[in-house]
């Protein structure tokens, strides 16, 4: 139930008092409720009636008992949040159009949101835009996928995965299910593939992506029991041997005995395949080492792009720091590579974007020495958010290569050398920034025989010393309140403005 949830419970409450089901007018009054909405409430618990093979209300007919049960059965299931949005609509709709576990038409749709028919067709129509994966209706099957096997698993994936950051919309999909198993259920059951993982290869994986493989299983399993699966329809021979050859696969395995039980579910192996691509593509983030010969080619590319990018940017390094850079853009290129070779997921949060990077990112790419190699490897070349993780990884890296540059302060002065030790003591120690302070005695110096421009803050109390950059004027008086001004002072001089300037 979505807007009328409250209004649909108060309805079954209500009628679940009474002997003979009133007219339509007489529920409006008591309900205080117009005549249509009534007409709705009325056909939403027919739906629910229905799809239990029970006898529909009609009014001034007696309830039965059993149809009261059914209709509190169903309310308990449904989720108690009490809006969707089309968006979120659309997306569980996806998922039961790409693995559908029952035949969905406009009014099984119409019956699960709880909305009207024009609602559904107005969602349907906005699917219908996309290039990929736009609904079709036939008779015998209601709306279909055209799209092959493997996309269809794929898709549903992904459609599940951006559903985990929606408590609300999560709730319907499993609601679709038929009520059973419950989202508390697919909590424990997720928790228990994070031990698991965790046990067996020492990293954590999130309740998100464990919960996402959890419902995937089930939903999946429990589709390739009327449409079955093999594993040739996923993947190749060598596919197979590798993953089958991964730890992954191991923990897949111990996994579906314990979802097989809870579930009452079978887990074919070509499933059982699938999950382990997708914990593999979870593992790729968070590994350093895994061994491929596949991997060997992305080193290659790394190589390319790191010597690209430098030559682009002037940035300079250490051969010890360069080989650092290369593994690290090795170890993001290889989740870009699964994405590409097996289509999973391509969701990327929390980016920083530096437009000025992700340029040189672009460039380096454009201008690689051997671009046979990476159009081999990335066909249809990395996505904008790729580029952005990429640019990322680059950014830290020059700000890692930047030299701690310090702010140089020239103190000209005839203070007396206890107040100018008070002075050195102050900047040294209360300044936000290094500093590296130079003393030169007042009568004794000749502004002429001496750069003052190449220091960045003079410090002074005469008013004849002749510069262009930034003078703190020492007052006839040392105070707290002055020694506070000149730390805000040193604090709002930037040192590698100047740097930047210079470049």
């Amino acid at each position: 139930m979505q807007v009328s949830n409250m209004n649909y419970a108060k309805f079954i409450n209500y009628i679940a008092t009474q002997e003979l089901l009133p007219n339509v007018q007489t529920m409006a009054n008591r309900l205080n409720l117009s005549s249509r909405k009534i007409y709705y409430l009325l056909q939403a618990a027919n739906s629910d009636l229905r799809s239990s093979n029970q006898p529909f209300l009609v009014p001034s007919t007696k309830i039965s008992d059993s149809q009261i049960s059914v209709l509190k059965n169903k309310l308990s299931h449904a989720p108690s949040d009490e809006y969707l949005t089309s968006y979120e609509r659309q997306q569980i709709m996806d998922i039961c159009i790409a693995l559908p576990l029952k035949k969905w038409t406009l009014s099984a749709f119409q019956s699960l949101f709880d909305v009207s028919r024009n609602t559904v067709l107005r969602d349907i129509a906005d699917l219908k835009k996309r290039k990929k994966f736009r609904p079709e209706f036939s008779k015998k099957n209601g709306f279909e996928f055209k799209e092959p096997r493997y996309d269809l698993l794929v898709h549903a994936y992904n459609s599940l995965m951006l559903l985990q950051s929606h408590r609300n919309p999560l709730n319907y999909f499993i609601h679709s299910l038929g009520g059973e198993p419950s989202h508390s259920k697919f909590l424990l059951v997720s928790e228990k593939l994070k031990n698991m993982y965790k046990d067996s290869l020492e990293k954590s994986i999130s309740i998100s992506n464990a919960l996402t493989l959890t419902i995937f299983s089930v939903v999946s399993s429990m589709y390739s029991s009327h449409h079955p699966i093999t594993e040739e329809m996923l993947f190749n021979d060598s596919d197979i041997t590798s993953f089958t050859n991964r730890r992954e696969h191991n923990i897949i395995q111990d996994y579906a005995l314990v979802a097989e039980t809870n579930f009452s579910i079978h887990i074919p192996t070509s499933v059982k395949l699938f999950l382990t691509l997708q914990l593999l593509s979870v593992t790729k983030e968070q590994d350093d080492h895994f061994s491929s010969h596949s991997f060997q080619d992305l080193l290659i590319l790394s190589e390319h792009i790191v010597d690209a990018f430098m030559t682009i940017s002037h940035i300079t390094s250490k051969n010890t720091e360069r080989k650092i850079l290369i593994r690290e853009i090795q170890t993001q290129l290889k989740p870009f590579w699964y994405a590409v070779r097996y289509q999973n997921i391509t969701v990327y949060e929390y980016l920083y974007h530096e437009p000025l990077f992700e340029k040189y990112v672009v460039e380096s790419l454009n201008q690689l020495t051997d671009s046979a190699l990476y159009n081999h490897l990335f066909p249809y070349g990395l996505l904008p958010d790729q580029i952005s993780v990429l640019a990322m990884i680059f950014y830290n890296f020059s700000l890692s290569q930047q030299k701690e540059t310090k702010l140089n302060i020239l103190m000209v002065t005839s203070l007396p050398i206890y107040s100018q030790n008070l002075f050195k003591t102050v900047i040294e120690k209360n300044s936000t920034v290094p500093c590296a302070l130079t003393i030169h005695a007042l009568n004794s110096f000749d502004n002429s025989s001496n750069n003052v421009n190449q220091f960045d803050l003079i410090i002074t109390e005469s008013t004849e010393i002749s510069t262009k950059q930034p003078t703190f004027l020492i007052d006839s008086e040392l105070k707290e309140s002055e020694f506070d001004r000149l730390k805000t002072v040193i604090s709002q001089i930037n040192p590698m403005e100047k740097i930047t300037n210079d470049k």
